[in-house]
């Protein structure tokens, strides 16, 4: 027994060591866990900033110094720890790493206020109303016809290449090219065919060249696939500061290689040149570069067409005068024979074409032109040795085809002064007989014709002019070889010329109200309002009124005090309202003689509904209580020597005192005066008069009514606030100059201002009193577009859009001939 108490002792002493032993294992054990909880526990910190604002990032509860984690952005100093965030910086938030000196780690969040992308609304295109001058045409074998035309919109002279698949019964483009930039100039000037593979030459130039560019440079553009896709195959110049310009481009039936003709110069002269390419337009070498006649005149190559036997004709001037070029590749190498005149052309033409050059074989070409005012037709049957006029009719005569039967048919007509389009056509080359198309066409609307195409197997042929009114392309059809003719379609530059979203209204949480101002394809400017069910991403027409007078404009739109909408504008002379429940169907409740554009809505949502109107000299004061009968309650007459009055402003406060922001023009010079109503529009006193300022036209001003019903004005000069309903105004000082317009998100204001240094921009209250951070920038918006090919963006209106109480917006738009017209509406951010 003691033995066996003895070793259950020494187990029991063994365990207690070893339990002991554990236990300070256990607790080292614990206390390193604790520890390093502690070292790899993160804080959290939420940080709000304004977009354009400085923070020193400094963790309350950190001991500094402070090792600082890099940002994604960039906008982390990580040597200072001051977060700046640039102006337009992209709304988002950030998260990076900031550790104290003793080890304490902290995961800081920046939430940046700012204006975000919140919708883009596409805008239809137009058709042009300055020019579509169609160059050239191809009828490829399959049946695909394409034709090139210059497009002008309000930036510049437009590269367009444009496909029809229905022999001229409608087009669309398929190419759209700028050589160098959007600010110039990109003009394709003749087209040629391969098979499916199509070429188009031109040039192009920009308005901002430097010494380091050329004047213009020398394009070719390619497609493979019928005018599918393009890619640019040539683009050559050799010297800066002086001209490129490939005029025509022609295929060999023997080889297949692609000749391009033109022009370059120097400071001296000028140089006919013609360049090669034997590899279907992937390389290209300069073949001939001279001045073939000489004396320092204008040396141009216009024309170039390749001969059975593969013998280059050229046809181009020198100083005034026509001449004839052959080039004839033997044993390797080119030769050509001197440049013979042809006796009477002169270098005439339309616009920047000269004649149209058609070869039959080794011996027999045509060359249709202009000389002085006279269309005509030249003709060689020795391999251009000799040339002789064998028609003379018209003004001018442009382009020219062969048609499969062999017959010759030249377009052309008048400019001046009365456009007209005339066809002449021969089947032996010395008897022409003339046919006047715009006789027989219907409303082609003064036309005259540049270009002929005929399909290569069938006796179909298409002739295209240019218009003389809303600057489109006629297309004429024929399928007996010439013989009678009808109108096909229009070939219409569509663009997107000022086109844009001039007001935007929320009716609900998901349903969105816009006034669109575009043109549309026959010319017209209608009044349209859309509709958007799905809070902005597609919208559908609620309201589209085109009248034969081509005179509407829709100028704004409310929802009333018994929340119905309405529109205000002006169709065929008259100041015109319309009325809907829910945007479906409209009705006119109120119309008005009224030779003004401009109108404007305020609502007292407890009574009445009130419009504005520049009437002549006057301003017009209406009023409505029940939405269907409308009277004027006021006219606002410019007093003694005032010339006239205009109105930036209508709006209502939140007791239902009445509003308008009022200029005076006397001259040259204007006056902004806030006139006040207490009785719903019966009386009125002039409640705020600013200084005179030099110009009428240019004073910017403002009137808006704040969350809490303060009243602000910026009259030209100062800005004022009314803590009472408009009875008192005292200076609402350290305000930036020249504010165009103010909004509030939430009890933040927003101040729209044109700055001396940041030119137009959003401002806000610092964290300083008296101090202002800039939150967008309207010039660096137009920088970022223009890095995104988002051309001319600007801010519609220099205003403020307010969707809600939290939903300020910035309403931008571009207009690109190319790429259509887009509003881009951006919205302050600032939640927490």
């Amino acid at each position: 027994m003691i033995q066996s108490f003895s070793g259950m002792f020494r187990w029991l002493f063994l365990f207690y060591v070893m339990l002991s032993s554990a236990g300070c294992t256990l607790e080292a054990l614990l206390e390193k866990e604790i520890s390093s909880k502690i070292t790899d526990e993160v804080i959290p910190i939420s940080i709000t900033m304004d977009v354009g604002a400085t923070k020193l990032i400094e963790p309350s509860g950190g001991t500094p110094p402070f090792i600082y984690q890099a940002s994604t952005s960039g906008y982390l100093n990580t040597s200072t720890g001051a977060y700046t965030i640039p102006v337009n910086a992209q709304v988002t938030n950030e998260t990076f790493d900031v550790i104290d000196s003793t080890g304490k780690k902290f995961s800081v969040t920046v939430h940046r206020k700012g204006f975000r992308e919140f919708r883009r609304i596409e805008l239809p295109q137009s058709a042009s109303q300055d020019q579509n001058y169609v160059t050239d045409a191809v009828w490829l074998t399959s049946g695909k016809v394409l034709a090139t035309a210059i497009g002008s919109d309000y930036e510049g002279e437009r590269w367009a290449t444009y496909r029809s698949d229905n022999d001229g019964a409608s087009w669309s483009r398929v190419d759209q090219f700028m050589g160098y930039h959007y600010h110039g100039e990109s003009h394709p000037l003749a087209m040629t065919a391969k098979g499916n593979t199509v070429f188009v030459c031109g040039y192009a130039y920009k308005y901002n060249y430097t010494s380091a560019d050329p004047l213009s440079g020398w394009f070719v553009r390619k497609s493979t696939d019928e005018g599918t896709t393009w890619s640019t195959s040539d683009h050559w110049w050799e010297n800066p500061l002086v001209n490129h310009v490939c005029y025509d481009i022609a295929v060999s039936p023997t080889t297949g290689y692609i000749y391009a003709v033109g022009f370059t110069e120097s400071t001296s002269e000028m140089f006919w040149v013609i360049r090669e390419s034997k590899d279907d337009g992937e390389t290209w070498n300069t073949i001939y570069k001279a001045a073939p006649v000489g004396g320092g005149g204008e040396e141009v190559a216009y024309q170039i067409k390749v001969t059975p036997s593969g013998h280059l004709f050229v046809m181009g001037a020198a100083n005034s005068i026509m001449y004839f070029l052959k080039g004839t590749f033997s044993a390797g190498a080119w030769t050509w024979t001197p440049a013979t005149s042809i006796p009477g052309a002169q270098i005439f033409g339309d616009y920047q074409l000269r004649g149209n050059l058609q070869v039959l074989d080794d011996n027999n070409a045509y060359f249709s032109c202009r000389h002085g005012v006279s269309g005509k037709v030249y003709r060689t049957t020795d391999g251009g040795t000799n040339w002789s006029e064998v028609y003379v009719g018209q003004n001018y005569l442009q382009g020219m085809t062969v048609t499969a039967s062999g017959k010759l048919i030249a377009t052309g007509g008048s400019r001046s002064p009365t456009s007209d389009w005339k066809v002449v056509s021969s089947s032996d080359g010395l008897t022409w007989t003339p046919l006047d198309l715009d006789a027989i066409l219907t409303a082609p609307k003064e036309p005259h014709g540049i270009t002929i195409v005929a399909h290569p197997t069938v006796n179909k042929v298409l002739a295209i002019a240019s218009n003389k009114i809303r600057y489109q392309a006629s297309v004429a059809y024929s399928n007996d070889d010439g013989t009678s003719w009808s109108l096909a379609s229009e070939i219409r530059f569509q663009w997107a010329f000022y086109s844009f979203v001039s007001k935007i209204i929320r009716t609900s949480a998901t349903q969105l109200f816009s006034i669109w101002e575009t043109g549309d394809m026959d010319g017209n400017w209608p009044w349209v309002i859309k509709k958007s069910s799905d809070n902005g991403i597609t919208w559908q027409d609620a309201d589209h009124i085109v009248t034969a007078l081509d005179d509407t404009k829709a100028a704004d739109i409310i929802q009333g005090h018994d929340d119905n909408l309405y529109v205000i504008g002006r169709k065929d002379g008259n100041a015109l309202i319309r009325r809907s429940a829910d945007g479906t169907i409209w009705t006119d409740v109120h119309s008005f003689a009224s030779t003004a554009w401009e109108y404007a809505f305020a609502t007292d949502k407890n009574s009445a509904t009130y419009f504005a109107a520049k009437d002549g000299l006057n301003i017009i004061i209406g009023k409505t209580t029940n939405g269907v009968s409308w009277s004027a309650i006021k006219t606002f007459s410019p007093p003694g020597g005032v010339h006239e009055m205009g109105f930036s402003s209508l709006n209502v406060d939140t007791v239902g005192n009445l509003y308008l922001l009022a200029i005076e023009r006397v001259g040259a010079a204007g006056t902004v005066v806030l006139h006040r109503s207490t009785d719903g529009g019966t009386t009125w006193v002039e409640a705020l008069r600013g200084p005179s300022q030099p110009s009428y036209w240019n004073i910017s001003s403002t009137l808006k009514v704040s969350p809490v019903g303060e009243i602000y004005v910026y009259e030209g000069a100062s800005m004022f606030r009314s803590t009472d309903k408009g009875g008192a105004w005292s200076a609402y000082t350290n305000v930036p100059s020249n504010v165009l317009d103010i909004g509030w998100s939430g009890n933040t204001a927003y101040f729209l201002a044109t700055d001396p240094t940041e030119g137009t921009a959003v401002f806000t209250e610092g964290f300083t009193p008296g101090s202002w951070i800039l939150i967008e920038s309207v010039k660096q918006r137009f920088n970022v577009g223009e890095i995104a090919g988002e051309y001319d963006v600007e801010l519609m209106e220099n205003k403020f859009y307010s969707l809600s109480s939290l939903e300020l917006l910035l309403n931008y738009n571009y207009n690109d001939a190319y790429f259509g017209a887009r509003s881009i509406l951006r919205m302050i951010d600032t939640s927490q």
